[in-house]
């Protein structure tokens, strides 16, 4: 069953670990796309979000490294990366800046293939909060609040409540009504 009649699709199971480099040539056509815009969402600019996810990928590829749950790797990989653009050398011991958020990301190709609508949607969620706007990203890419808390190194409640926070936040700035039930996918998001 699909995800859209409300049943939770996990993402990935766990595997046994396979070298990084083989899963890195496996998933490259797939996930470097899928990556992209994850960093995308999250606020990272186009050219950013390109070359924090090659650098996951060429991370990926390190001697000796073995990955179970490869998707999710990528993602926390290529997010740190794309933080650790934005730390100047000088603030190295301060904690994390929040990223600027871009919405002058998108490349001519998807300027003409992305409406006006879409575009709007875009700049809702780019306009939430960092740990909302990062857990919006992980359920947009289809990943569990399990799946998500254990890539962000938070609970599941933290993700259930910013998840929580950032529909509120998008229902108002649409002008939805609360009295709508949130898709929960079956509790397990």
């Amino acid at each position: 069953m699909s995800s859209e009649v409300g049943v939770a699709v996990r993402v990935e199971e766990a595997t046994v670990p396979t070298p990084g480099r083989e899963l890195a040539e496996e998933l490259h056509g797939d996930q470097y796309p899928a990556l992209v815009r994850f960093l995308l969402f999250n606020g990272a600019s186009w050219s950013e979000a390109q070359d924090a996810a090659q650098d996951a990928f060429t991370q990926m590829c390190a001697p000796g490294l073995s990955v179970v749950h490869p998707k999710a790797w990528l993602r926390t990989v290529a997010w740190r990366c794309w933080v650790r653009q934005q730390v100047r050398p000088e603030d190295t011991c301060a904690d994390l800046p929040e990223p600027p958020v871009n919405h002058q990301w998108h490349t001519p190709v998807q300027a003409a293939e992305i409406g006006d609508e879409q575009r709007s949607v875009i700049a809702m969620l780019l306009a939430l909060p960092a740990k909302q706007r990062a857990a919006m990203a992980w359920y947009l890419d289809g990943f569990t609040t399990e799946e998500s808390a254990r890539a962000m190194g938070t609970t599941q409640d933290a993700v259930r409540q910013n998840l929580s926070r950032a529909r509120a936040a998008l229902k108002a700035s649409l002008g939805l009504s609360e009295q709508e039930p949130d898709d929960d996918r079956g509790g397990k998001r």
